[in-house]
Order: structure tokens, then C-alpha cells, then sequence
């Protein structure tokens, strides 16, 4: 992320969404406290055709440098981050490396859906597993909307939320879709058969002020799903022409 893209986000997060500082950050019930910049966004994104964002689940602990407000920016994490083993990086690297070749994630963008996180605040399952709750993901989903501000700063034609078992009701609405454009290709409770598991893969499309005819997958996370079938699904639906 370059440093204007960075400053975008830092405005919107600090000065128009006032993170930490407004009542509903005030009071929500987040253990760590440091909403997180996007992980990436591409010197070649907006030049893309496909201009595809991964969406994220909340992240693990701290990471990067806080900033005086209070926000995490994870640039100088994210070489070492993107070359993980962990399914959340290794499946996306190969995915967008199908699709761009070396140096893919120059062509994309990726963030979370919520920005604070509970992964990693304390002792036990904690370090690990996911305890975002419900008053954290509605904080930040729906009252301020801080995944929607996001996404209209970025304009991408292709959305995939890795989110399908993390309280998908909260994207049943689409802020910034025009009024009767938001169609349903693959219903919201819709499963694919991925390796030996049923994978989530709820898909739709609408239009926006910027473009007639956005995708948006919400689908299954990686983690725990066969490498090769997942990698494959994901690809190939990315290849598709709309």
C-alpha cells in the first residue's frame, strides 16, 4: 500500500469514522482495540479488470505499528505475512498467482470485515480461535458500516468475504447497491462440495455507482478446506466473465 493509498484510509478511519474515539467504539466490547488498516491494496489494483478484494475475518493480536489514534497499520508486516503457510495467505497467494502471476498481490486488495479483534487477548482458545462477537461484528458491520466505507474508497468489481460462517446476515444489505439491482445467483444457504466438506458459497451480484455489475462471493474460509478444491473453486469462479 503506497503512502497516499495509506492516508486515504487513515483519514477515513481517524477523521471521518473517528475509530476508538466515537460512543459505539467507546462501548463496544472488542479485547484489543486497534482497528486495522486494510493488509494490502495494489499499485496495480485500480488498473485490474477483475479489481477483486478478498475480505477477511478478524485478525490475530497486534501487528504492525499503532499509531498515535490508536490504529494498527500492518505494512510492514505484510511481506512476511503473504508468504505464510497459513491457509488465509498461502490459499490467496495461489489463487491471485493463477490469475496475475509473480507479484500477484500487486493486483489486489484485502482486508477484514471487522477491524478490532479478541484473537490473541489472552490465555488458552483465545490465542487462536475466533471470539469476535456479535456486538463487535454489528458495531462495525452495520452501525458504522466501516467494511461498506471501505469498499466504496476502493471501487472493486469483485468482492469475496471469506466470512460465510461469521454472522452473514450482517451483509444481507448492500449500502452503496442501486435500489433493485441486487440479484441472487447462488442462495445464501448454497453449498459446494469441496474435497471431502461442504464449502458456503453464498453468491450475488448488483450494481453501484461505479460499476453495473459487481460479484460478490461470500464463501467458506479457508482454513481446514482441501487446498487443491479450494484453490481450484476459487480461481475458476474468478475467471469467469460476468
Amino acid at each position: 500500500m503506497n503512502n497516499r493509498t495509506r492516508s486515504i484510509f487513515k483519514d477515513l478511519f481517524e477523521a471521518d469514522l473517528r475509530l476508538l474515539a466515537n460512543p459505539i467504539c467507546e462501548h463496544c466490547d472488542a479485547r484489543i482495540k486497534n482497528p486495522l488498516l486494510p493488509w494490502i491494496v495494489g499499485n496495480k489494483f485500480i488498473d485490474s479488470p477483475e479489481r477483486i478484494l478478498f475480505v477477511g475475518k478478524p485478525h490475530r493480536g497486534k501487528l504492525g505499528d499503532t499509531l498515535l489514534s490508536g490504529i494498527m497499520d500492518p505494512t510492514d508486516e505484510i511481506s512476511d505475512l503473504w508468504n505464510k503457510s497459513w491457509p488465509y495467505w498461502s490459499y490467496t497467494r495461489e489463487i491471485v498467482e493463477n490469475l496475475y502471476g509473480i507479484n500477484a498481490c500487486e493486483y489486489i486488495a484485502f482486508t477484514n470485515v471487522v477491524k478490532c479483534t479478541n484473537v490473541g487477548a489472552g490465555a488458552g482458545k483465545s490465542k487462536s480461535v475466533d471470539l469476535t462477537t456479535k456486538q463487535m461484528a454489528h458495531n462495525c458491520i452495520e452501525d458504522l458500516g466501516v467494511i461498506w466505507k471501505e469498499i466504496e474508497c476502493l471501487k472493486p468489481f469483485t468482492l469475496v468475504f471469506y466470512t460465510y460462517n461469521f454472522f452473514k446476515d450482517m451483509l444481507q444489505r448492500i449500502p452503496f447497491a442501486l435500489e433493485g439491482t441486487i440479484k441472487e445467483i447462488k442462495a445464501k444457504n448454497h453449498v459446494v462440495q469441496c474435497r471431502n466438506k461442504k464449502l458456503g458459497w453464498w453468491e450475488r451480484i448488483c450494481a453501484t455507482p461505479w460499476t453495473s455489475n459487481m460479484r460478490i462471493l461470500v464463501v467458506g474460509h479457508p482454513e481446514r478446506m482441501g487446498k487443491k478444491e479450494y484453490i481450484e473453486l476459487l480461481t475458476n469462479w474468478l475467471r469467469l466473465n460476468p
